[in-house]
């Protein structure tokens, strides 16, 4: 299995002006990105500069400035990592992190006329799907959205579900959340719904520093199913086999997109009296405070004990942050409050020294199915199924005079091991089946697009001959017709020669 070593990738992205921020004249940024590796923070009171250096630094504070990044041009840069990379099967993180009203939403999120990063990469994820059948992959994308808000979580695609999400581990991937909703994408309108209906249930409030503060962490994660068939016995004369074959190998990566809740200071935020909001903060700010535990432990690579479990929001992100992922983190600062961008470059200087070690989740997968070791057992399936119908039979005619006998039958069908892995293995090949098709109806109308480019091709050769030949005739006639008229003003030439040759040989002058 591939592995890969990384540092956690690191981007600064500085906002442009908020209009409460704009006054009689428009203040000059602390911050500065003289290029795209280095950022500079400067001190109001002593005017003394401290410079960074990261992955990527983002500026997007004035428009008319000549390097304004939007959010468009943002993705261009960093999307496609995160697109190759998870097709590629490895685990992909994303994470925004600042201080509330920095710019991390509208990153992620976007609006209508500047989507963020998350509807422009599940664009671009369907996009690549689509293109994966030609290739003979069968790809599956599903799709989950969960807040945690007061240290607990909440499924946004299922407000109505009563029962609590809570987490467990996987011994070999990792934690995960329980009773998660997981919904299969169709396409990008359908993901824009589900995307649409869970931010408007999304816990949000109206502080003085933003007029929709979110009061939770986002986490959004898109789980990657690939099947890749190929043909065992290719055919020697050359001919394409239409066939896709058989599954040889399956790849499950996922995506977690973050949008971490602000952290705020309540001398700014100004909720006095506000004993909800307050709450919210304490909490917002103490999970915010035990990633940052963990990021300094990590950081350091001290041997003590990483507090992931201190708060729901880093074990989530438990394997992201040291564990099987690409990660990429990003850090969005004002470019007029001094204290709080300092203290998230000097946060971000900590996050760049982390190191994951990424593997691709590939899973070789046998083509052939096992009759024999199906069939090996006291009694064949056949067999087992026939007792079961006589067992089934003997139940029904005693029911009515003994209704425990029921309960006290031997197991049924569903139980038999081999009647599972005979249900699992239909499943499978129903699936297959239906991706066949899917990928025969793709060729079909890749095929009848090449006839169409052909045709189009050929009426083009068509026109261009008729053109052609009519321009020969015209160049013909034209030729003709110079011809002709040279060949007459040569016999007139002649004509008037010949009697000036008269007149002068004139026998009466003699």
């Amino acid at each position: 299995m591939d592995k890969e070593q990384n540092n956690i990738k690191v981007l600064v992205r500085v906002r442009p002006l908020l209009s409460r921020e704009i006054q009689d004249e428009i203040p000059q940024s602390l911050v500065s990105m003289p290029s795209n590796e280095q950022t500079y923070l400067q001190n109001p009171k002593t005017n003394e500069s401290k410079s960074f250096y990261f992955d990527d630094c983002i500026w997007s504070f004035n428009r008319k400035d000549p390097h304004y990044t939007d959010n468009l041009q943002f993705y261009k840069q960093t999307g496609p990592d995160l697109l190759t990379h998870l097709f590629e099967g490895y685990n992909v993180c994303l994470l925004a992190y600042g201080q509330t009203s920095s710019g991390k939403t509208y990153t992620m999120m976007g609006d209508q006329t500047q989507p963020g990063i998350i509807p422009c990469l599940i664009n671009d994820i369907l996009k690549q799907m689509e293109l994966s059948i030609n290739q003979k992959i069968h790809c599956e994308l599903k799709f989950s959205y969960m807040e945690i808000y007061n240290e607990s979580v909440k499924d946004l695609l299922n407000p109505k579900n009563q029962t609590k999400c809570k987490i467990r581990e996987h011994p070999q991937t990792g934690p995960y959340v329980e009773n998660l909703k997981e919904i299969t994408i169709k396409d990008y309108n359908h993901f824009l719904q589900l995307l649409n209906s869970g931010n408007l249930i999304r816990s949000t409030a109206t502080t003085s520093m933003n007029d929709q503060s979110s009061r939770s962490h986002a986490i959004i994660t898109l789980t990657l199913k690939q099947i890749k068939f190929e043909n065992i016995n290719d055919n020697d004369d050359g001919i394409d086999n239409e066939s896709i074959g058989e599954a040889s190998e399956e790849m499950i990566s996922n995506i977690k997109l973050v949008d971490l809740a602000g952290s705020e200071r309540l001398t700014k935020t100004k909720l006095f009296g506000q004993s909800d909001r307050i709450k919210e903060g304490s909490l917002i700010n103490k999970s915010l405070t035990v990633l940052g535990r963990c990021i300094h432990l990590l950081s350091t690579k001290s041997k003590s004990i990483i507090p992931y479990r201190d708060s729901i929001l880093t074990y989530i992100l438990k394997e992201n942050l040291s564990g099987n992922s690409k990660t990429c983190m990003l850090f969005c600062i004002s470019p007029l409050d001094y204290e709080e961008s300092l203290q998230t470059l000097n946060y971000a200087n900590e996050v760049k020294k982390i190191k994951t070690i990424a593997k691709a989740n590939k899973i070789k997968l046998s083509t052939i199915i096992n009759w024999e070791e199906l069939q090996k057992s006291d009694q064949s399936l056949i067999g087992s199924l026939k007792n079961e119908v006589e067992i089934l039979t003997s139940k029904l005619s005693q029911l009515e005079t003994n209704e425990n006998v029921k309960s006290s039958s031997s197991t049924s069908i569903s139980d038999s091991p081999n009647f599972t892995k005979i249900i699992e293995y239909l499943e499978k090949d129903s699936s297959k089946f239906k991706f066949e098709n899917k990928y025969l109806k793709n060729q079909i109308i890749n095929k009848n697009n090449h006839i169409i480019e052909l045709n189009n091709h050929i009426n083009y050769i068509e026109d261009e001959y008729q053109r052609l030949l009519l321009n020969y005739q015209i160049l013909k006639n034209s030729k003709f017709q110079d011809s002709k008229l040279q060949l007459l003003n040569e016999i007139q030439l002649c004509n008037e020669n010949f009697k000036i040759d008269l007149t002068e040989f004139d026998p009466k002058l003699f």
